[in-house]
């Protein structure tokens, strides 16, 4: 019913905004994987694309302001039509 309100992904924010590439991701989140299978912790998308220097830490900063304002929309639209997540 209320399909805006699906929470965005770390790296699809990043790409919206023009700030890495889907390849970009995609390697992150291969390299995240690898990382977790090696370390048994799952080291932050944002970590690594700033440790590539594809991210600055302001751009992790903004997306994940961005996220964290989207979580905000999408509480009070649940609380307003009843909805659960």
């Amino acid at each position: 019913m209320f399909g805006f309100l699906k929470r965005k992904k770390f790296g699809q924010i990043a790409v919206e905004k023009g700030l890495a590439t889907e390849k970009d991701i995609q390697e992150a989140l291969k390299e995240q994987k690898e990382w977790a299978r090696q370390h048994k912790i799952q080291k932050k998308i944002g970590a690594i694309l700033t440790e590539k220097k594809i991210l600055t830490p302001d751009d992790v900063k903004m997306i994940l302001e961005e996220q964290k304002s989207q979580m905000s929309l999408m509480a009070w639209f649940a609380a307003l039509f009843g909805m659960s997540r």
